[in-house]
């Protein structure tokens, strides 16, 4: 919400005849319209570099201008370049102008598709780690934001309980073969996504936790809840150790596993204090009868035992390499920023 404000706020700037871009430094390095077509941008940057060559002009002056020509051109005859330097100006590109400033990118945006895109959306939901980012990601919110994450979290419980009773339903009705086909399919394609596998896994075993304390016998029960309170304790310390280690780094590159440790172990105990939820508001419906709800947690027995248990097909060391993962979902932010980015201009310029 601040970024998008301080856009509001900043004027923003036109070439001699072009469109409105954030900065024209550029444009006017190369003597053009900031609509120049990428054909009179490649022609001003040949006819300028031959002029300011520095085997052709020995001046000091043709030194930095050669620099600031080649620079100009590095960025506006890329597309994906030109896109972030006419919606944020250099701010948004990297300090050797090769791609975007990650300080440009939407924190949330990594933090989702590190942990499974959107594929995830209507079996966890979107997590709290990525709504308190999206929130400022304070320690100690004013009241008034932490009475919005509250609210946030149930609506998010609402929904996914929703979808939970939609994903069991055909299992409820009777089609117990043809449901357990599906959600295997299903799980199959999850899987295979970032932390697919992690995630799948821990909410196929909430299931089946949830669902024990609600059908199972009294000790089951005792037994299940337990399990279900060590599996957070044990994020929570693996949390903790892993923060400790990071600020023991010499380097961010030396961090980064561990810092992503921290965030997979916060997502675990945000993963089942959600899913109990779900699963309760599920099965203790009191608008549905007793013989509905026992079904309907027999089905979530049945899918957690399924999900619980489905693995990648990827190679272990390929599907566990936190660098690439965090890389990939990195370009897969960069990608969605650039997207937004095109769909402001579109927007702009049917305006």
């Amino acid at each position: 919400m601040k970024q998008s404000k301080d856009e509001e706020e900043k004027p923003a700037a036109t070439g001699e005849g072009g469109r409105k871009v954030n900065d024209t430094e550029y444009y006017d390095t190369l003597g053009v319209a900031t609509d120049a077509s990428p054909a009179k941008i490649k022609k001003a940057y040949y006819v300028a570099a031959r002029k300011w060559h520095p085997d052709r002009n020995k001046s000091d002056e043709a030194k930095v201008k050669f620099q600031a020509i080649g620079e100009a051109y590095q960025v506006l005859g890329d597309e994906k370049l030109r896109k972030i330097y006419d919606r944020d100006g250099k701010d948004g590109l990297s300090g050797d102008k090769t791609e975007a400033a990650m300080e440009s990118l939407d924190p949330s945006l990594i933090f989702t598709f590190l942990f499974g895109n959107d594929r995830f959306d209507d079996i966890v939901g979107r997590l709290q780690l990525v709504t308190q980012t999206m929130m400022g990601g304070s320690e100690d919110p004013p009241e008034f934001i932490r009475q919005q994450t509250m609210e946030l979290e149930r609506r998010r419980v609402i929904r996914l309980a929703v979808s939970l009773r939609s994903r069991i339903q055909s299992y409820v009705d009777g089609d117990k073969e043809g449901a357990k086909a599906k959600w295997t399919a299903e799980g199959k394609e999850l899987v295979e996504v970032r932390y697919g596998e992690q995630i799948l896994n821990t909410v196929g075993t909430m299931y089946k936790l949830v669902a024990t304390e609600v059908i199972g016998s009294w000790s089951e029960g005792m037994g299940a809840k337990v399990k279900a309170a060590d599996m957070k304790m044990d994020a929570a310390k693996t949390a903790m150790n892993a923060q400790q280690t990071a600020q023991q780094g010499t380097s961010e590159e030396d961090a980064l596993p561990h810092m992503i440790t921290v965030m997979w172990n916060m997502t675990v105990i945000d993963i089942t204090g959600t899913i109990r939820e779900v699963v309760m508001k599920v099965t203790k419906d009191q608008t549905a009868s007793d013989e509905i709800r026992k079904k309907r947690a027999e089905a979530i027995m049945e899918l957690g035992k399924i999900w619980e248990g489905q693995k990648s097909a990827l190679p272990t060391a390929m599907q566990k390499s936190v660098r690439n993962m965090y890389a990939s979902a990195t370009a897969a932010a960069m990608d969605a920023h650039l997207n937004k980015a095109r769909k402001e201009e579109e927007g702009n310029d049917v305006v």
